[in-house]
């Protein structure tokens, strides 16, 4: 077991790495190339590209899951993944994939498309989120601010749908006791 102590968030923890870590991760010449920076364009050499992009998509969400957080900044990942003293290079390129690909979103976009409705929600998707892209793509730096928070829409998802289930057990169980006097002592009946 190999154990690492990072600091995110004011907060001193253990990371225990033996759990997660994928095998790649003890090919030094593999994990070189998956810690180097993106080529400027993906044309340039697309399977290097979505190689990289593969490999870090699916650590990044499990990487969320495994601290029980829907949120993550470029800051805590580079902290997360530092091996042998580096960083990923590309991972905020990494994030603005995930964000094209609808598997991230700003944090801050998140809170605010909260109380949208569907027909907002839907012109937002379908409308003003690839053109903020196109326009960031072409105006922009495309740099990922290291403090900037991302919430994983999946994970947001299962999220709720943890809650919506233990609140219908919650209601089915005060059902229970109201109408049959049923009695429940730590989920189980009594």
């Amino acid at each position: 077991m190999i154990v690492f102590w990072t600091t995110v968030r004011s907060a001193v923890f253990p990371i225990i790495r033996d759990a997660w870590v994928p095998p790649d991760w003890e090919d030094d010449e593999r994990m070189a190339f998956l810690f180097s920076a993106f080529k400027e364009n993906r044309d340039v050499d697309c399977t290097d590209w979505d190689g990289k992009i593969d490999f870090w998509s699916p650590l990044i969400i499990d990487h969320c899951r495994r601290h029980g957080s829907v949120c993550v900044n470029l800051q805590e990942l580079n902290e997360s993944f530092r091996r042998k003293g580096s960083v990923p290079l590309g991972l905020s390129t990494v994030l603005q994939s995930m964000i094209r690909g609808g598997k991230v979103q700003k944090e801050s976009d998140f809170a605010a498309n909260v109380d949208l409705g569907w027909l907002s929600w839907g012109v937002g998707l379908l409308l003003v989120r690839p053109l903020k892209w196109t326009l960031s793509a072409l105006l922009g730096s495309g740099r990922v601010p290291l403090e900037e928070s991302f919430v994983v829409i999946d994970l947001v998802k299962v999220s709720v749908e943890l809650t919506q289930l233990m609140l219908i057990s919650s209601l089915y169980k005060l059902l229970l006791a109201k109408m049959f006097g049923v009695r429940f002592i730590n989920s189980k009946l009594a």
